[in-house]
């Protein structure tokens, strides 16, 4: 993808990411209706994705270790923020076991993609006539985490559809 593109055609782009997570949210709901689970990850990508991304990527540049091991350094890195984050999290919330194993998978999840997506801004704003889109920036990790409970969401709207209809009829 041309790195100059526009906000709408990379989230034309991100419609299959998008729809797997409205799936995600939508199996939360079937499988725990409580919102405790679905919010805790829709935030965990979330603020994966917009804090403890552009934290590790500047963990990693400041001490000059992204280079290290071929580059692979970012996984340990980012798996060590994520846990740490969720275990500062889980002290202060007392999770349930699912939803601690739920805050870190999402938690690392968004810490990578964090990751890479400041990477990428940082190598785009390097290009001559390269400028980061501000809409691509900060709305589309937040809009991952809306699609998540969209999909929480969808399944009561249609219960309560279904209920309206059956007593209207």
């Amino acid at each position: 993808m041309d790195p100059l593109t526009s906000f709408l055609d990379r989230l034309g782009a991100a419609r299959t990411p998008f729809s797997l997570l409205f799936c995600v949210g939508f199996g939360v709901a079937v499988w725990d209706p409580k919102a405790k689970i679905v919010l805790t990850l829709a935030l965990g990508i979330s603020c994966g994705m917009l804090v403890l991304g552009p934290y590790s990527a500047a963990a990693l540049y400041a001490t000059r270790l992204q280079s290290r091991f071929g580059g692979h350094l970012r996984w340990p890195i980012c798996l060590l923020l994520a846990v740490s984050a969720v275990l500062l999290m889980d002290a202060m919330l007392h999770w349930t076991r699912p939803q601690f194993v739920l805050a870190g998978m999402t938690a690392s999840l968004g810490t990578v993609f964090g990751h890479d997506a400041t990477i990428a801004v940082l190598e785009l704003r390097s290009l001559p006539g390269g400028r980061v889109d501000p809409w691509m920036v900060l709305l589309f990790p937040m809009l991952v985490g809306l699609a998540v409970l969209a999909g929480y969401c969808s399944l009561g709207f249609g219960i309560g559809f279904y209920h309206l209809t059956a007593g209207l009829l």
